[in-house]
C-alpha cells in the first residue's frame, strides 16, 4: 500500500477522487489549500502497489498535475476492526515505476561512489596480503558493485540507453578503482610473491558461475519486494553481488603489480571477474524483467 499526495487546480480534486475510487483506492480525502500562485486541491490517496501506475496513467490528463509518492509501506485501515489483520498482511510487490525511480535515486555522487570502491580495495588488499578471510567479507559489504548492476539491468529491461551507458560506466569505474587501489598498495610495499589466499581465491570451479547468478536473482527479488515483505536486507544482497567481484578485482590488481607473479593467477582472476560481471548482469536482467513484467 502506498500513499500519494496529489496536487491539482481547485475544482479538479473531485475528479481525482473519482479516478482513485475506480482504481480501488482507500481512505481518500480532499482538502482545499492555497498554492503559491493560486488555490489548489490536495488529495490524499492510499492505493495498492499494483495500481500505482494505473492511477497515474489516468490522472496524467489533468492540467497542472503534480504528486508526491511515499516509497514506504502505509497501513491504511478501515472498519470492521476484526478485518485489520487481513488488511495489514496484504503486502504486494513494488510497482515497476517505483522500482525504476528508486534505482535512479541510488546512483549517488561520483565522489562517494568512488571513495567506497577505493576503501573496499584497501580492505580487500589487506585481507589478501595478510591471509585474513574475514576482511574479504568486510570488503564485500563496502564494495559498491550492486547499485550499477541493478541500474544496468533496469535500463536494459526498459530500453533506457542513457541510463544503461551511465550504469555501465559506473560499474567498470568501481572495478577499475578497486583494481588500481590494490595494485598501488602492492607496488608501494614491493610485494614480490602472491600470498596463499590470493592463490586459493583465484581458483575457478565449474560451479563458480552459480554465485553471480544467485546474486543477481537475489538482488532482483530484493529490488521488487516491499519493505516489510523482504526478509533479506539490501546490504546483504549487495554483499552477495560483491562476493563474486571484490576478491577477483583485488587479485587482478595485486597480481598485476607483482613482477614475478605467475601469469596463470592473473589470467584466472581476470577471467573470474569477467564471468562474475557477465553472469551477475544476466541474472539481474532476466530476474528483473520477469518480475516487473508480471505486473
Amino acid at each position: 500500500m502506498r500513499q500519494l499526495l496529489v496536487q491539482v487546480p481547485q475544482g479538479c480534486g473531485k475528479k481525482v477522487l473519482e479516478i482513485a475510487n475506480v482504481c480501488e483506492g482507500t481512505n481518500l480525502a480532499r482538502f482545499e489549500a492555497a498554492g503559491v500562485e493560486r488555490a489548489i486541491d490536495l488529495v490524499f490517496v492510499h492505493i495498492s502497489n499494483g495500481k500505482v501506475e494505473e492511477l497515474l496513467g489516468k490522472l496524467q490528463d489533468i492540467p497542472d498535475l503534480s504528486f508526491m509518492l511515499l516509497p514506504t509501506g502505509i497501513m491504511a485501515l478501515h472498519p470492521p476492526a476484526d478485518a485489520a489483520p487481513d488488511q495489514v498482511t496484504n503486502v504486494e510487490e513494488r510497482s515497476p515505476l517505483e522500482i525504476f525511480l528508486s534505482g535512479l535515486q541510488s546512483t549517488g555522487s561520483w565522489k562517494g561512489f568512488l571513495s567506497y570502491a577505493a576503501i573496499a580495495g584497501v580492505i580487500v588488499w589487506i585481507g589478501l596480503y595478510t591471509n585474513t578471510v574475514y576482511l574479504l567479507v568486510a570488503a564485500m559489504l563496502l564494495a559498491p558493485f550492486a547499485g550499477p548492476a541493478m541500474n544496468t539491468a533496469l535500463a536494459t529491461a526498459r530500453g533506457d540507453r542513457p541510463l544503461l551507458q551511465h550504469s555501465i560506466i559506473r560499474y567498470f569505474a568501481a572495478l577499475s578503482v578497486t583494481i588500481a587501489t590494490t595494485a598501488l598498495l602492492s607496488w608501494i610495499l614491493q610485494q614480490q610473491i602472491p600470498t596463499n589466499l590470493m592463490i586459493d581465491s583465484s581458483q575457478i570451479s565449474m560451479v563458480s558461475v552459480l554465485i553471480p547468478l544467485a546474486a543477481g536473482a537475489a538482488g532482483a527479488l530484493t529490488l521488487v519486494q516491499s519493505d516489510r515483505s523482504s526478509l533479506v536486507s539490501g546490504a546483504a544482497t549487495g554483499m552477495l553481488v560483491a562476493a563474486s567481484l571484490a576478491p577477483p578485482a583485488g587479485i587482478i590488481g595485486m597480481a598485476g603489480a607483482i613482477a614475478l607473479a605467475p601469469l596463470h593467477i592473473f589470467l584466472r582472476s581476470e577471467w573470474c571477474a569477467f564471468l562474475s560481471c557477465k553472469f551477475s548482469l544476466v541474472s539481474w536482467l532476466s530476474s528483473t524483467h520477469y518480475l516487473t513484467s508480471s505486473h
